[in-house]
């Protein structure tokens, strides 16, 4: 049996070898792919904000707080406004993201013991920017409200060192591990990896299979001595391996590129890649069962890949999935896959932390072989 599986694997390599475009495209989509979701979901980190900033009062004070918002990389200040009007204006037109008003009398109500505030304008149709520009506020609110205490204590006598005591008794120390900068895009690249070893596999095998029986070869083939099981297994071989070319691809890229290492137990993550590939290869078979053409296949497997993309929590928290959808993100390997990798990556996770994971895909390969090759029997029968 062995050898013809064998046989069968060589033979679809021959294949595949001798159709240089399509070799090109099979070594080329990983890149791109990566290459691409990556460079998308690195701007979730934004920087330079768009904004404006209406300085009304033209006070010292006033000053002291419009520069403030310049010293941050978040934002970035394009428009020092004169009216309301002409800031609102950019507003609207999509020119800028946020506008920081300090209105008329800030001054004077400082001065006067009374709550002075600040208005924004956010764009709300943007609700990647808005909390962003509102937490910089925050935090220049937060620096000149600490510096206005220190100089009122300085001038009735007490020094800035223990002005700093009286007005903060209390510090947090954060400590922050496993990903010290909070960069989003090493909590999502083992998404971004899952999903393009998947989509690749998942259409290559289901078209490989709907091809063969659009040209006959695939009667040819079941006339021969190949039992079913030996035919799905030998093409399985043979996509198997070129996956594992595109899993080196992938991890070498988001390492070198996007500087997301692959973490120190390389095996385990290869053990993790290699279980991810069959499950896709395993699905690809029953798309191909239910297809009656390549085009078919093709749609079938984008029918597939979106769910998998929205529901099964690579690319944002699961638990921000309502609870009555959430047990669909169960049925994803996606899922299982990109949790164990980012514990693998990100944290340094041996085999025991990851031992149901990777249970679950052993599993999710076991019982999606099983249906393939029935499916398939019973089709080509």
């Amino acid at each position: 049996m062995l050898a013809v599986i064998g046989h069968v694997a060589t033979k679809e390599l021959r294949q595949i070898g001798r159709d240089r475009r399509s070799l090109v495209l099979i070594l080329a989509i990983p890149i791109v792919l990566t290459v691409l979701f990556g460079k998308a979901l690195d701007s979730n980190d934004l920087r330079q904000i768009p904004s404006a900033i209406l300085n009304l009062d033209g006070s010292p004070e006033s000053n002291v707080i419009a520069t403030a918002f310049s010293t941050y990389d978040e934002i970035q200040v394009r428009h020092e406004s004169a009216t309301l009007e002409e800031a609102q204006a950019l507003l609207a037109r999509g020119r800028i993201k946020a506008v920081i008003v300090i209105p008329n009398g800030f001054m004077r109500k400082i001065a006067s013991g009374g709550e002075a505030e600040l208005q924004m304008l956010l764009d709300g149709t943007d609700n990647t920017s808005a909390p962003i520009v509102e937490g910089v506020a925050k935090r220049v609110i937060q620096r000149y409200n600490t510096e206005r205490a220190i100089r009122g204590l300085w001038d009735r006598g007490i020094r800035p060192d223990k002005s700093l005591r009286l007005i903060r008794p209390v510090y947090v120390q954060t400590e922050i591990r496993y990903n010290p900068g909070l960069q989003f895009l090493s909590y999502v690249m083992p998404g971004v990896i899952g999903l393009t070893l998947q989509l690749l596999t998942v259409m290559l095998m289901a078209i490989s299979i709907t091809r063969e029986r659009e040209r006959g070869t695939l009667d040819q083939l079941m006339a021969s001595p190949i039992s079913r099981a030996e035919l799905i297994l030998g093409k399985v071989v043979a996509y198997f391996g070129i996956s594992l070319v595109n899993v080196v691809t992938v991890l070498f890229i988001a390492d070198r590129w996007f500087n997301v290492p692959a973490g120190e137990n390389l095996p385990l993550l290869f053990a993790l890649c290699g279980l991810f590939v069959l499950t896709s290869l395993a699905t690809s078979v029953l798309i191909s069962v239910v297809s009656r053409s390549q085009f078919q296949a093709v749609q079938i497997a984008v029918f597939y890949v979106l769910p998998v993309f929205m529901l099964s929590g690579a690319f944002g928290h699961l638990e921000a999935i309502p609870e009555y959808i959430r047990p669909i993100s169960y049925l994803f390997p996606l899922m299982y896959f990109s949790r164990a990798v980012r514990a693998v990556t990100l944290r340094g996770a041996d085999f025991a932390q990851v031992a149901n994971d990777l249970t679950v895909l052993s599993g999710f390969v076991v019982i999606l072989l099983f249906l393939a090759v029935v499916s398939f029997r019973k089709r080509t029968a």
